[in-house]
């Protein structure tokens, strides 16, 4: 008779352990081997430089490129319409077709001037998912095909500047080129540390922005 109450008592344990598995699914970190990372540009040769105009991104030129999710994670952010217009140079519609993946990795990950994008708002997505093409959408209508490439901290809102990056992705890239399994996630972990009101800074900035363009 205690056999068989301990029997059950591990037949009911270990079904708890199986339910808790499958309702929390192990996340993965930069410290975990499972985080794969991926060059996100593909079909196409692309070229980046070393630097960026005003903050930390690349612009990466090679039309109709297809863009590739760098790691798994969820699009939590996308536009399927250029709505961006000389006459009202608005920062929120400069991107043009965007896309914006938040990896499991705690990092963003944000591409626009797209031509086309080829995923769902909560999508998820593995590393290497094909999930837009190169394009000239937004104010890259009157400059050049390419794609703008932004890392950046993960924020309760989908604010305009930080999105558009807060590290130098191009390190980045270029591990991922060869295959190295590069993470940004201490970059910005200590970025969050040294900075942790940017959040709030860049929504007031988007405000300001706003009550001029009204």
């Amino acid at each position: 008779m205690r056999w068989g109450l301990r029997t059950h008592t591990f037949l009911r344990v270990s079904v708890a352990i199986l339910i808790s598995a499958s309702l929390f699914p192990r996340v993965a970190n930069a410290e975990d081997d499972t985080q794969k990372y991926v060059f996100p540009f593909s079909k196409v040769a692309v070229r980046y430089p070393k630097d960026h105009l005003n903050y930390p991104a690349v612009d990466v030129e090679g039309c109709y490129a297809r863009i590739l999710a760098p790691t798994a994670g969820v699009i939590s952010q996308l536009h399927r319409f250029d709505k961006w217009t000389p006459e009202n140079d608005s920062p929120g519609t400069r991107g043009g077709l965007t896309i914006t993946l938040q990896g499991d990795d705690g990092v963003r990950y944000f591409f626009s001037h797209l031509g086309r994008v080829k995923v769902l708002k909560n999508q998820r997505v593995a590393a290497g998912d094909w999930i837009g093409v190169m394009g000239s959408s937004g104010n890259a209508r009157v400059t050049r095909c390419h794609t703008h490439f932004g890392i950046s901290r993960v924020c309760p809102l989908a604010e305009v500047y930080l999105l558009q990056g807060e590290i130098w992705p191009q390190k980045y890239l270029d591990a991922w080129k060869k295959g190295q399994q590069l993470s940004p996630r201490k970059e910005i972990r200590k970025l969050e540390k040294n900075d942790p009101l940017g959040c709030t800074r860049s929504r007031a900035d988007s405000a300001i922005d706003g009550k001029r363009e009204s």
